[in-house]
């Protein structure tokens, strides 16, 4: 089989890059139903913040684990097109949820579902492309990010705004429906359509990756290898895998605290949430990709001249670079200043989804692409995902104990975290840095 011509790869590329909007789309469309979520379920702050961050954030970076495995050995393009299939319905069957204990359970389905893209997309990406183009391919797979956040908030603005005067729908078979119910199938559903568009994607050729070691890689033993050869690169570069891993994963819990900008807005301004989500919407869908843009082609323009730790050095001045905005916006002295104070946030939130995949995929052996590209995930899922929602909720609740404090539990959450991301991420510039040229020269011999 022969490698894909560019023009072939670009547009699988936007495929991968419409599955990751559907994938934020269906876990971030409950962000901005909070309130009716926790009134008609009677939960906490901290328990809304298992939905969107624990329930969701374990399982998929638990999940992630196997599924990178399998991204490395099996048909990448099958493993993406069964967990759109799964997280589609999982997101669907949200809506039939009549407890918080029967919404997590749904909410765990989307994130093992959502658990199998990632790891085999940048494995793909990575052998569509050269090194010099990938950081680019990576930007463009990573605007479904704020495309699918920026979608989330404003239709579930604008179905949260209909609650006002249809409290309750009748479903045939399905009985009384809230419209936060009936928004989980309308975004569910449709990707079952995606998943089977996915599946007409033509499996890359694996570069640097033989016959012999894909059959070894498919055994036990080579189960059993490729976790020694797993443990052995994490150990042989400590400090570069703390910052890759360790670091992105603190930056990520500044990006991840925004499932609460569109409960910011209403509590502290009184904000419908039709307006919340237009707002926190927009922000995404305009700064989000600049930064995403950004990254990826100011780092290829650093890497061509010569800079190869340019990925890493660059999330680590962007660590620099949220933390100020992230600690200011939710204690803007009004609803205007705390608007536009979004925009740097979400600009440099799209950093690490381009430049970190990027930066791993250029020091790892092809064998372990999958499996270094899954424990980021794993690790971001861990301490990001899970813990961006829950710290500011665990202040809300346990000290200040005022649903009115919500901003004064954001500022101290991203006060606390913002620095020790960056110091994490530089820890590892000059051991990634001999990597990078090490793996040059390997590629060039």
């Amino acid at each position: 089989m022969s490698a894909p011509k560019l023009p072939y790869a670009w547009y699988a590329t936007a495929v991968l890059m419409i599955a990751y909007t559907f994938s934020f789309l269906d876990r971030q469309i409950l962000n901005l139903m909070i309130g009716p979520i926790e009134r008609d379920l009677a939960i906490s702050d901290s328990q809304f913040a298992l939905l969107t961050g624990g329930a969701f954030g374990i399982f998929y970076t638990v999940m992630g684990l196997p599924l990178g495995w399998m991204a490395d050995r099996l048909n990448r393009k099958w493993i993406v097109a069964t967990g759109i299939a799964c997280w589609s319905v999982m997101t669907a069957a949200c809506g039939l949820a009549g407890s918080f204990a029967q919404l997590m359970l749904t909410r765990i389905g989307v994130g093992v579902g959502e658990a199998a893209l990632s790891p085999s997309a940048y494995s793909m990406l990575a052998d569509y492309f050269d090194r010099t183009r990938l950081p680019r391919a990576m930007s463009v797979y990573t605007c479904g990010i704020f495309i699918g956040a920026g979608t989330a908030m404003m239709l579930g603005g604008a179905v949260v705004g209909y609650m006002h005067q249809s409290p309750s729908t009748i479903l045939a078979a399905l009985g009384v429906t809230h419209p936060w119910q009936a928004v989980f199938m309308v975004v569910g559903l449709p990707g079952l359509a995606l998943a089977l568009w996915l599946a007409t994607l033509r499996e890359p050729v694996r570069r640097d990756h033989g016959a012999d070691s894909v059959a070894v890689a498919k055994t036990s033993e080579g189960l059993v290898r490729g976790l020694k050869e797993l443990g052995s690169f994490l150990a042989r570069y400590p400090r570069m895998c703390i910052a890759l891993f360790l670091g992105s994963a603190l930056f990520s819990i500044l990006g991840y605290t925004d499932a609460w900008y569109p409960e910011l807005f209403i509590r502290t301004w009184g904000w419908t949430p039709a307006r919340s989500g237009l707002v926190n919407g927009a922000s995404s869908l305009i700064a989000g990709p600049l930064g995403l843009l950004f990254a990826g082609w100011y780092s290829s323009r650093l890497m061509a001249a010569g800079r190869l730790d340019a990925c890493l050095r660059l999330t680590a001045f962007g660590a620099m670079g949220i933390t100020l905005p992230a600690v200011l916006m939710p204690l803007a002295p009004n609803p205007t200043a705390m608007a536009l104070c979004l925009l740097p946030l979400k600009f440099f939130v799209g950093f690490p989804p381009v430049l970190i995949p990027s930066a791993i995929q250029m020091v790892a052996p092809n064998r372990l692409r999958g499996q270094l590209g899954a424990l980021f995930l794993f690790t971001v899922g861990i301490i990001g995902v899970s813990c961006g929602p829950i710290l500011p909720a665990l202040f809300t609740d346990y000290v200040f104990k005022s649903h009115a404090s919500l901003r004064y539990s954001l500022a101290w959450s991203t006060g606390l975290v913002g620095p020790l991301a960056f110091a994490t991420l530089w820890l590892g510039v000059r051991q990634y840095r001999a990597k990078s040229e090490e793996m040059a020269r390997h590629a060039n011999a």
